[in-house]
C-alpha cells in the first residue's frame, strides 16, 4: 500500500469506526434489551421480530434520497445530521409505553440511520482507489464485530442497573447507548473533512498520486444523479442487490439473536454477554486476514463467495448444536464468514459498478439488500413461535447465504 492512503486510513479510519461502531450498537442493542423489555412490554417473538425488521423498511424508503442529499451537501454535515437525529430517536426508545410506539420508533431509527453506511462507503470512494479498498473497507466493517465485542459484556452489564433512579435495565441500556450518537454527531462537523482537496495534511504531490490513481479508476462522461434514475439501474444492480439481502440475513441473524439462542442453551445473564462476544472477536481477525488475502492475490470472486459458504455452515453448526460451546462455535463460524463477506463484497461490487452512477448504485444495493435485516428477523421470529425453537429459522438463514454464494460467484468477475 502506497504511504499516501496509510495516512488517509489513519487520519479517518479510526474516527470512522468509531461513528459505525456506535451506529451498530443502536441498531442490535434490542438483542440484549429484548431479554427483559420483552416481558415488561408483553412483546412475543413473532412481534419482536416485526419490531426488529422494521428499522429497515425505514431504512429502505430513505436511503437512497439521503445518499443523494449527501452528494449536495457534504458528508460531514450531513453525518452530523443523522447521527443527532438518531441518537435522540435511541434515548426515546427508553420510554415506549407499548409495543405500538416501539415498532414506530424502530422505524424512524431506521430512517434515520440508512443515510449512513452507503454514505461512508461514497466517502471512501473520493479518498482510495479500489486496489485498497478491501483492506481499508475490512477496517471500518471491523466497527460491526468491535460494537458486539464491546457492546455485549456491556450491555449485560447495564441490565443488571434494573430499578436503580426508577428506570428498568433495558431502559437504561437504551439512554447510555444512545447518548454517544449525539456528543459524536456534534463532532463529525469538526473532524471529518469532505474531499482530499479540504485537507492540509496532503501534500499536494501525495494530492496529485491520489487525483492520479481515482481518475484512472474512474470512468469518463459523468451522468446526473436523479431518483428515478437511481431505480432504472442495471441488471447487475440487482444481483449485487440479492446478492447483499441474503448477506444481511446473515449478519441480522448474528445481530439480533445470538443473546437469546445462547439463553436458550440456559446462560444466565453474566455469562451471556462474554459468550455473546465470543464469535465477534473471531469474526475481528478472521475478516482482516480473509481481506488482506483478497487484496494480496488480487482475487475477489472466490474469497466472496467461500466467505458466505462458511458463514452458512456456521449458522448450520448453530442450529442444531446441543450445548452453548456448540452453539457458540457455530456462532463465531458464522460471524467470520459474513464479516469477512462485507469488505470484499463492496469492493468486488463498486469495482464491476464503476462509474459516474456508483453512488446511486450503493444506495440501490444497499437499501434493497438491507430488507434482509427486515425479512431475516420477522421470519426467524415466525418460526420460533410456530416451531418454539431456533432450529428451523438458523437454517433458513443458512440456506439464504448458500443461494448468495451462487449469485455473487456468477456476478464477481475477478
Amino acid at each position: 500500500m502506497h504511504p499516501v492512503y496509510r495516512k488517509i486510513s489513519r487520519r479517518l479510519v479510526p474516527l470512522l469506526i468509531l461513528l459505525y461502531l456506535v451506529a451498530f450498537l443502536d441498531r442490535v442493542n434490542i438483542s440484549f434489551a429484548a431479554l427483559t423489555m420483552n416481558r415488561d412490554l408483553h412483546i412475543e417473538a413473532g412481534l419482536f421480530g416485526l419490531a426488529a425488521g422494521m428499522f429497515f423498511l425505514g431504512y429502505f424508503f430513505f436511503e437512497v434520497p439521503s445518499n443523494l442529499v449527501l452528494l449536495r451537501v457534504g458528508a460531514r454535515r450531513w453525518i452530523m445530521v443523522l447521527m443527532v437525529l438518531w441518537g435522540i430517536l435511541s434515548v426515546a426508545t427508553a420510554f415506549v409505553p407499548g409495543p405500538g410506539s416501539y415498532i414506530v420508533l424502530r422505524f424512524l431509527l431506521g430512517s434515520a440511520e440508512a443515510g449512513f453506511y452507503p454514505g461512508v462507503i461514497l466517502y471512501l470512494t473520493f479518498w482510495l482507489p479500489p486496489s485498497v479498498r478491501s483492506s481499508i473497507m475490512a477496517m471500518f466493517v471491523a466497527a460491526i464485530p468491535l460494537s458486539n465485542l464491546i457492546g455485549a459484556p456491556i450491555s449485560a452489564q447495564i441490565l443488571l442497573l434494573n430499578n436503580q433512579l426508577g428506570l428498568k435495565g433495558w431502559q437504561w441500556l437504551f439512554l447510555m447507548e444512545g447518548s454517544p450518537a449525539i456528543l459524536l454527531g456534534a463532532l463529525v462537523l469538526f473532524l471529518l473533512p469532505d474531499r482530499p482537496a479540504d485537507v492540509r495534511w496532503l501534500t499536494p504531490q501525495e494530492k496529485d498520486i491520489l487525483s492520479r490513481d481515482l481518475a484512472a479508476a474512474t470512468p469518463a462522461h459523468p451522468q446526473a444523479h436523479s431518483l428515478l434514475g437511481v431505480f432504472t439501474a442495471a441488471p447487475a444492480v440487482y444481483g449485487w442487490s440479492a446478492a447483499y439481502f441474503c448477506l444481511m440475513l446473515g449478519l441480522y441473524g448474528l445481530g439480533f439473536w445470538i443473546p437469546t439462542v445462547l439463553a436458550s442453551h440456559g446462560l444466565g445473564l453474566r455469562t451471556l454477554g462474554w459468550a455473546s462476544a465470543l464469535p465477534y472477536l473471531a469474526a475481528v481477525v478472521g475478516m482482516v486476514l480473509w481481506s488482506r488475502s483478497s487484496d494480496r492475490a488480487a482475487e475477489r470472486r472466490r474469497h466472496l463467495a467461500g466467505a458466505y459458504v462458511a458463514a452458512s455452515a456456521g449458522f448450520l453448526l448453530a442450529a442444531f448444536a446441543p450445548t452453548a460451546t456448540t452453539a457458540v462455535a457455530g456462532f463465531a463460524l458464522a460471524a467470520v464468514g459474513v464479516l469477512a463477506a462485507m469488505p470484499i463484497f463492496w469492493s468486488a461490487s463498486t469495482v464491476e459498478l464503476a462509474g459516474p452512477t456508483v453512488a446511486a448504485h450503493i444506495a440501490v444495493i444497499n437499501s434493497i439488500g438491507n430488507l434482509g435485516g427486515f425479512c431475516g428477523p420477522v421470519l426467524m421470529g415466525w418460526l420460533r413461535q410456530l416451531t418454539h425453537h431456533y432450529v428451523a429459522g438458523l437454517a433458513a438463514i443458512a440456506l439464504g447465504l448458500v443461494l448468495g454464494a451462487l449469485i455473487a460467484f456468477r456476478l464477481c468477475k475477478q
